[in-house]
């Protein structure tokens, strides 16, 4: 039976001249263990979605990580540290972020669900490439 974790966390666009506070509702699913999706709303909109690796969010905490359209890596000047992702689609791009205390309790739990190294007895990945590649 699968457990899915739901977190809505403050979130900031990080735009010149002013950050704009945004809200990400993060949700990790252990029968999809590889992947987190985030929803970003604003102004009690659904502004975007997106799906990216685990990984990119446990390990951007603390270093940079991530190519492409997804970067995440943390930021510890100012009065609270802080951790940034880039997301860009080719045309467009922006940078978010979330304060680090709560990504942090974030990953800790998707890591409690399926510790790293065994996302594999969550999720067939054989299995799924059989069934895409079966005509």
């Amino acid at each position: 039976m699968a457990i899915t974790e739901h977190r809505v966390l403050p979130l900031r666009l990080e735009a010149a001249p002013l950050p704009v506070p945004l809200e990400g509702v993060f949700v990790y699913r252990t029968d999809r263990p590889y992947e987190v999706a985030v929803e970003f709303r604003g102004g009690g909109r659904r502004i975007a979605r997106w799906v990216f690796s685990r990984e990119l969010l446990i390990d951007g905490q603390t270093c940079a990580t991530g190519e492409g359209d997804i970067q995440v890596w943390p930021r510890w000047s100012g009065t609270e540290p802080r951790v940034l992702l880039a997301l860009s689609n080719g045309e467009r791009g922006c940078v978010v972020s979330a304060r680090a205390k709560d990504l942090r309790e974030l990953c800790r739990r998707m890591i409690e669900l399926v510790p790293r190294g065994q996302e594999r007895r969550h999720y067939d990945l054989d299995a799924e490439l059989s069934a895409l590649l079966t005509f």
